[in-house]
């Protein structure tokens, strides 16, 4: 996947990163994996920066499965940073697909009300230290 994840537990903080092309396995991969992360609980919070993400490709069928496969309960903020128009639809569906989800999701274009809206807005420049250091699922993730 062109991205990855880190859990801050300090924070019940999820921090995941996608950059550059990123298809319907990537995600499904990545919300797997997560699920299976011994150092995830359910409702941490989660930051989704996909602000370099070019790319989607994700058919419908791929959102809906993201959608089913989403490891967050109740008490979970989930918000997703996007810039580009396209990523932003995607996340949309996603979003309309997950309305009935136990947690709370979030499309944002500002990573700052995102972080607001996470309660993690005094932590910017050490949460953003962090994204940048996400190391990449491989394949076999």
């Amino acid at each position: 996947m062109p991205g990855g994840y880190s859990i801050d537990p300090a924070r019940s903080l999820v921090l995941s990163r996608a950059w550059d092309v990123l298809t319907g396995a990537d995600l499904s991969r990545h919300a797997r994996t997560l699920a299976s992360d011994p150092g995830f609980k359910p409702d941490f919070n989660q930051l989704c920066d996909f602000r370099d993400v070019t790319e989607v490709r994700a058919d419908a069928a791929a959102i809906r499965e993201l959608a089913a496969l989403n490891p967050f309960g109740a008490g979970a903020r989930r918000a997703l940073v996007v810039s580009s128009d396209v990523v932003f639809g995607m996340a949309r569906m996603y979003q309309i697909l997950t309305e009935t989800s136990p947690d709370e999701f979030e499309v944002f274009r500002d990573l700052d009300e995102a972080l607001k809206w996470l309660g993690v807005a005094d932590e910017k420049a050490e949460l953003l230290r962090a994204l940048s250091a996400t190391a990449p699922l491989t394949q076999t993730d």
